[in-house]
């Protein structure tokens, strides 16, 4: 759904859709849809950067809302991981080594594992999770997780600014060029990432496999 987000960002009915949605329909991504794709929120950030550079949104009221959004559904998981609900159950499956992990990083150095798990690629929501089921007071998950936001929606978006303005400087030389360029470098950014998180969960799977053999091998 992503991809096809960015290859409609030049159309009018996408430019309508905008106009009509605004910095609710930002809101509304982050806390819907962009939770049902594999794709990192930092691709969501990079394209709201670059729309702010081309005068379709105010950087600061579109960092806001991305801000706003990613809040929403952080403490969503949160209270439903301190409820002990099923769906936080059947979500982490399979994580249960990455979660002990963490864990244990959060009860060392609670701020540094926070920022850790934001800028790790589709790990963020590990981060409200772990808070959650350790029973984090909710003013001490507001803040650790608040602080983790504010610096990865300014990062994001600033870059997608950055990026703008950076094509914007090539396109007396190759006009017409500038929106195919920074949506190949999307595409390639988004390619690059969902290949580390494949391999990712490969090589977890396979750490996985290898202790069961371990464990029968010393009960023989």
């Amino acid at each position: 759904m992503h991809i096809s987000l960015l290859f409609l960002l030049d159309s009018v009915n996408f430019t309508n859709f905008i106009e009509r949605f605004g910095y609710i329909g930002i809101f509304l991504w982050f806390i819907s849809f962009d939770q049902l794709t594999p794709i990192p929120e930092e691709i969501s950030l990079l394209v709201v950067g670059y729309l702010s550079a081309n005068n379709i949104f105010n950087p600061v009221l579109a960092g806001f809302f991305s801000l706003l959004g990613c809040l929403t559904i952080d403490t969503i998981y949160f209270i439903l991981s301190r409820q002990g609900n099923k769906f936080i159950k059947r979500k982490t499956k399979g994580s249960s080594s990455l979660m002990a992990s963490y864990r244990e990083k959060i009860k060392q150095n609670t701020i540094q594992a926070f920022l850790l798990l934001c800028f790790i690629p589709r790990m963020r929501l590990f981060a409200p999770i772990l808070a959650g089921s350790m029973k984090f007071s909710f003013k001490k998950f507001l803040l650790l997780d608040g602080l983790a936001l504010i610096l990865l929606t300014s990062i994001f978006v600033s870059l997608g600014v950055i990026f703008h303005k950076s094509l914007s400087a090539m396109e007396t030389k190759v006009k017409g060029l500038q929106d195919i360029i920074f949506f190949a470098s999307l595409l390639l950014a988004t390619a690059v990432i969902i290949i580390f998180i494949i391999r990712r969960r490969k090589n977890k799977t396979q750490d996985q496999n290898g202790t069961g053999k371990d464990k029968d091998e010393d009960r023989r």
